[in-house]
Parts: C-alpha cells; structure tokens; sequence
C-alpha cells in the first residue's frame, strides 16, 4: 500500500497542499487529474523524495517512502545527451546487468540504436529510451509525468501501448498525472480529480473498465462524455 498523508506543504506563505491522504493498492494504476497549479507536480516530488520540506509521511508497505524502489518518467526524455542510449540506461541500472538492459531497448525496437545519441533519435524514439529508463530497475513505485504529452497521436498510442506491456510485466503501483482525460479513462483503474488553493480531492472516481488489450475501444470516449456530462466543470476542479 502507498501512503500518502500531508498534512501541509507551502511554498512561502502560500498553502499549496494540506489534509491530503490518499490510500493506492500495490500494482493499483491511478491518473491524477487537476487544474494548471493545482500542485501535481509537487506532489509526485515529495512521493519521490526529492522534496521533503512539508509536513506528513509517504509510507509504502509500511516502510519510509526513502527506502523504496521507484522509477520516474518525465513529460521530456531528460537523457544525457553526451551518452549513449545504452550508456544512459547503464547510468541508472542497479543491477548493471547489460543483456537484460540489451532486451529491454530491444522490446521497445531501440535495438538498432542502443549506441546513438539523444540527438540522433526523434522524440517518439527518446521517450522509448526513457520509458526503458523507468522500469530497469523493476520499480515497485512508478511516478508519471505527463509522459506522453507534446507526441503526435500515433506516436504516443505506440508508447502507451509500450507501457502497458511493461506495466503488465512489472505491475508497479503507478501514479500518472494527465491533462487528458480520455488517456486516464482508457490506462487507470481510478482517476483522482483536483482542486487547488489548497490541493484537495473533489472525486476519487472508480475505473471498472479494462483496456490496455484495446487503447482504441470506442468505450473510452464514450466514459470520457459521461464523467462530463455528469460532473461538467471537473477538469477545472470543480464537483457540479
């Protein structure tokens, strides 16, 4: 189980999260959907640990959030651009273990540019690498970043559809934030939707539906038009 309990995170006097808790299964997959400035962002940072300056406690399996096994995958690849695609993996690899790092870059089609550099490879391509990146360690914890923003739509169904046989594989408890809402519907098993001034959760909404065997079932859109219908002011933050 993740734990997520803050009781208050500001950025100089202004509250940016308090009396947050949030409870996510192991292997559960959430998206989190709020407005721009909400605090999403942030809050992946402090599951991360990469922020601690707030009040509460991340808890996963009962244990420091510090001590867990967690992979990120940013709204940008972020690879080094003076290493090479295998060296950038390499970097990172607990293991170091070069034939499972060689078959992972191969699942994704990246075997023929496991020595290229960033600069060498389109953005679809740099993004494989980074989702490469987040699961060669086999994270229990995967944090997501609008990973899949800014690709044109072919391309970013082709590494969702990437991710999924990863996630499939791994069965990481992952945490996604999105803008879209259709994406959310058609990957998570429940979309959290946001408030800001301060963060709070509006709808913790139940995703019975799956659908990573068809990214393109003509179910999503049409859940995607009834959580509107239904609450038409939610992706502003706002239950009405």
């Amino acid at each position: 189980m993740l734990d997520i309990n803050i009781n208050s995170k500001k950025y100089q006097d202004n509250k940016i999260i308090e009396n947050l808790k949030l409870e996510i299964k192991n292997s559960e997959f959430i998206s989190i959907i709020g407005p721009s400035g909400c605090g999403k962002t942030t809050l992946l940072n402090i599951i991360s640990n990469t922020d601690t300056d707030y009040l509460g406690s991340i808890s996963f399996d009962n244990k420091k959030i510090i001590n867990s096994n967690i992979g990120v995958m940013f709204q940008d690849s972020r690879l080094i651009p003076w290493l090479t695609i295998f060296e950038n993996i390499m970097l990172v690899s607990n293991t170091k273990d070069e034939e499972w790092i060689i078959q992972s870059l191969y699942e994704v089609g990246l075997e023929n540019y496991m020595d290229s550099y960033a600069k060498e490879l389109s953005g679809g391509m740099q993004r494989r690498a980074a989702l490469v990146r987040a699961f060669i360690n086999k994270p229990d914890i995967l944090l997501l970043d609008e990973p899949f923003i800014s690709l044109d739509y072919p391309t970013a169904q082709a590494l969702r559809s990437d991710f999924v046989e990863f996630y499939k594989k791994f069965k990481p408890t992952v945490v996604f934030i999105t803008h879209d809402l259709k994406e959310a519907v058609s990957l998570s098993q429940r979309i959290i939707f946001l408030d800001s001034k301060p963060m709070k959760i509006v709808l913790d909404y139940e995703n019975k539906n799956d659908f990573s065997s068809n990214l393109e079932n003509l179910e999503i859109e049409k859940i995607k038009e009834k959580i509107l219908q239904k609450y038409p002011s939610i992706l502003s933050g706002i239950l009405s």
